[in-house]
């Protein structure tokens, strides 16, 4: 009976003080707005072969290698300028992760080309009154 006693009461201390500490409030921090993780580029790694296939059966139509890794460093700056107009457009959530699919599996589609279009206007600058 005695014992019966002290378990209940070693029980009721035990649950107490756990409840005690699981009621405290962890302190976290402020909840901002989730950024999404945009397209990483790495530039440090661009390398592109030294001969290819169509270099060895007839080598005056394929390019160089020189030639091959202009063009190459030609599309990364393009994307990066596509990612950065992406960056800037004030579209849904949605629609930024389709074009940021785009970009990255497909960079030639039409629905990203549409996003991406800077419509630039070129006035007639020849005055041509006769």
């Amino acid at each position: 009976m005695k014992i019966s006693r002290i378990l209940t009461l070693g029980l009721c201390a035990f649950l107490m003080g756990t409840a005690s500490i699981l009621a405290q409030q962890t302190v976290s921090k402020p909840a901002t707005v989730k950024k999404i993780a945009t397209l990483k580029i790495d530039k440090s790694n661009v390398k592109v072969q030294r001969h290819t296939v169509m270099s060895r059966f007839d080598s005056e139509i394929a390019s160089s290698e020189e030639e091959r890794l202009k063009k190459r460093q030609q599309r990364i700056a393009e994307t990066e300028r596509k990612l950065s107009i992406l960056d800037t457009l004030d579209i849904s959530e949605r629609k930024r992760k389709m074009l940021l699919r785009d970009l990255k599996y497909n960079p030639f589609s039409n629905r990203l080309n549409k996003a991406t279009y800077v419509g630039t206007e070129f006035e007639d600058t020849s005055d041509n009154q006769d």
